[in-house]
């Protein structure tokens, strides 16, 4: 070979690698030891996120500076019902700076090759169900949320939600989280329970980065209270009847139901019942004899029944009804729809309020108020900035609910 030649060959081996490494930085074919530049947090926030203030929805020059920056508007522009139920979310409408935004649990970010193939290249069923799902709020409820929730809670269980505790557990970050909502107490029963079960963050608190109006089925790894038996619980259940009704759903005003209510919640009250963190006479007679076994077979059999709303709203509506149902759905969204959903029906360990009789919701605001009710509970802050009028009307909105 002569001495051109094989300086021809030399260089066109140098830009085949480079070709090579250029397509693998662009994350178009896997390169072993090259890192895609689409895999490295904050690529794509440069231009998606940092440009573009958040508040005004549009192009920012000036790039946003305050804290938090940047989270989430680039995302938006492609998954605008994402961004809406994640502004309305306990951690979207948070003010501290440790706010989360995409890119800090979602970090494994499109491709090149990835958005081609999705936005060009999928078959009907993909776009059916996913490019339909972005927008489309009832399809993204419905069918693309319980898929896509369950993968992500996958990742979650089996990394030890370690994105939840990179903020919360942290020491570095607990200066930031103290004396708010989001501060982790390890000697809280929900938390001791956790660890006793070897629970990981996720199992309990489901789907608070994404308000659902649906929430997600939970599919992943079971705690104690969703290995319950059903059929034992329901024959236990018997037990029950006489306040809550066979089914759960309680026959007068004073008592709860219990339909449909998240195994978890159920299993962590029965067992506050029982251990007096939870005082009342009636419950506290009605546990002593239960085991721990007993409370996870309850737990499941009622988790699973029908809730129905204990307010019946008639066809037509005075306006002075429509009015306050209005004004009290109004109130239920600015105030406790971040923990329990947008629709009422609960988030993990926080219970559904949907179809609950106003007059037992009432009360136990009452109990939270006068302190009679879990010291633990976030309730307690959040129920001394409730108002009884406003109260009265999240309450009745809430019953209506189904």
């Amino acid at each position: 070979m002569t001495k051109k030649r094989k300086i021809i060959v030399s260089a066109a081996g140098v830009l085949v690698l480079l070709v090579i490494l250029l397509a693998g930085k662009l994350g178009a074919i896997p390169v072993p030891g090259v890192r895609s530049v689409f895999q490295t947090p904050g690529t794509c926030s440069t231009c998606h996120e940092t440009w573009y203030d958040e508040s005004a929805y549009a192009f920012n020059p000036s790039g946003n500076k305050l804290p938090p920056r940047g989270v989430t508007i680039g995302c938006a522009e492609c998954h605008p019902v994402q961004y809406e139920e994640y502004q309305l979310s306990a951690m979207g409408s948070s003010k501290n700076p440790l706010r989360p935004g995409c890119t800090n649990c979602h970090d494994n970010v499109h491709s090149v090759y990835n958005w081609f193939d999705y936005m060009y290249l999928a078959p009907k069923t993909w776009i059916d169900q996913v490019q339909i799902g972005l927008r489309d709020r009832d399809t993204y409820n419905k069918t693309l949320s319980p898929d896509l929730a369950n993968k992500a809670r996958a990742r979650f269980l089996a990394n030890d939600s370690q994105r939840c505790r990179e903020c919360h557990t942290d020491p570095a970050h607990q200066a930031l989280l103290k004396g708010t909502l989001g501060e982790f107490r390890p000697e809280i029963p929900p938390h001791l329970q956790m660890v006793q079960e070897k629970m990981t963050c996720v199992q309990c608190h489901q789907n608070l980065m994404h308000n659902l109006s649906y929430p997600a089925p939970w599919t992943g790894k079971p705690t104690a209270a969703e290995n319950g038996n059903f059929k034992e619980g329901q024959a236990k259940s018997q037990l029950c009847a006489g306040c809550h009704g066979p089914d759960g759903n309680s026959p007068t005003t004073a008592f709860p139901s219990i339909a449909q209510l998240n195994a978890n919640y159920i299993f962590m009250q029965l067992q506050n019942f029982k251990n007096g963190s939870r005082s009342n006479p009636v419950m506290s007679g009605m546990v002593a004899a239960l085991s721990v076994s007993d409370m996870a077979n309850l737990s499941m059999y009622f988790s699973q029944q029908q809730m129905r709303p204990t307010v019946i709203r008639p066809k037509v509506l005075q306006l002075q009804a429509r009015a306050d149902l209005e004004i009290g759905e109004r109130l239920y969204r600015e105030k406790c729809a971040r923990c329990h959903g947008l629709s009422g029906r609960g988030q993990g360990i926080f219970p559904r309020l949907a179809g609950q009789p106003p007059e037992y919701v009432q009360a136990q605001i009452d109990a939270f108020r006068k302190r009679s009710r879990s010291a633990h509970s976030i309730m307690l802050d959040v129920a001394t900035g409730l108002k009884s009028d406003d109260l009265k009307l999240i309450s009745n909105y809430l019953g209506s609910l189904n």
